[in-house]
């Protein structure tokens, strides 16, 4: 596997110190957009991209001498002081490192990588940070929020997404046959993998999030619902209720990113039940892991 990362600091800076209208639209296009057409193309946004940014909450080029300029500017400054660009290059070559035993399994060559910014949406569940590794050579996280929450945690989002490239050139994502077992796994292996790297402590708020009685109601919900398949359908057993009201699907009965939390403690009690590396889960089928796992007994 090989990391094109996309220098997104050097572009958001000059996008910040570009006078020419003209000029940040095609630094925008070009260097920030041009390595992603084609994660674009395969997920529905054929027209123009930067229209398919603003559908994802990207900052586009007028926001870099708008309104939202201070806080772009306020928020690449955290980024550069945390040292955040360079550390998140080191994190995802500590997660090709991992993989590369393997390597001839794989067969994925290069991948896209970038850090980029997005709008803050506060009437969502979230917590300033997401990532989007679906689609193998593409790999992508974003940040709404730059604090002490979102900044360690951008390596871990990182490897997080990279495991999901391998897991799906491996393991096909196909929308119209994936199941609620298909995902959950997928999710708490990404997860998993993340804190195999960097620890237990930065695992993310949709691991993290949850007490005792929202835990309960989730592993009752998805474990009656793992055969379910369909991309609409298993995502609302994936994200939860909020989210899944937003998109104007059912609701599962459970709480936000439950799938997320759920996969992740199948992947770790399996883990723990037979020794094995989350890199070398990550090759196995869902249904042998979930059995093995123990979890839904």
């Amino acid at each position: 596997m090989k990391l094109q990362i996309i220098d997104v600091e050097s572009i958001y800076q000059r996008l910040l110190n570009s006078a020419s209208a003209q000029e940040r639209e095609a630094i925008y296009r070009q260097e920030l957009l041009a390595p992603f057409e084609g994660m674009m193309r395969i997920y529905g946004g054929g027209g123009d991209t930067i229209a398919w940014a603003k559908i994802w909450s990207l900052y586009t080029p007028e926001d870099f001498d708008g309104e939202q300029r201070p806080l772009i500017e306020e928020m690449v400054r955290r980024l550069t002081d945390d040292g955040a660009w360079q550390k998140s290059t080191a994190a995802l070559e500590q997660g090709v490192t991992a993989f590369s035993p393997y390597a001839d399994r794989i067969g994925l060559d290069t991948i896209n990588c970038a850090v980029v910014l997005t709008k803050h949406n506060s009437n969502l569940p979230n917590r300033g940070y997401a990532g989007f590794g679906g689609i193998p050579g593409y790999l992508m996280v974003s940040l709404s929020l730059a604090d002490n929450y979102t900044l360690p945690r951008v390596g871990p989002a990182l490897v997080h997404e990279l495991n999901h490239n391998v897991r799906f050139k491996i393991v096909p994502f196909l929308p119209m046959h994936v199941t609620v077992a298909d995902y959950i796994i997928a999710e708490g292996l990404a997860e998993a993998f993340a804190a195999e790297l960097f620890g237990e402590e930065l695992v993310g708020y949709f691991v993290t999030d949850f007490n005792d009685e929202e835990l309960a109601t989730a592993q009752r919900v998805i474990s009656g619902a793992l055969e379910v398949s369909g991309f609409n359908a298993v995502r609302s057993y994936i994200f939860g209720d909020t989210i899944a009201a937003t998109w104007g699907l059912p609701k599962a009965g459970i709480p936000d990113f439950s799938g997320y939390a759920i996969g992740y403690r199948v992947v770790q009690q399996y883990l723990k039940r037979t020794g094995r590396s989350v890199v070398e889960a990550t090759f196995l089928p869902s249904q042998e892991i979930i059995v093995e796992s123990g979890f839904f007994k």
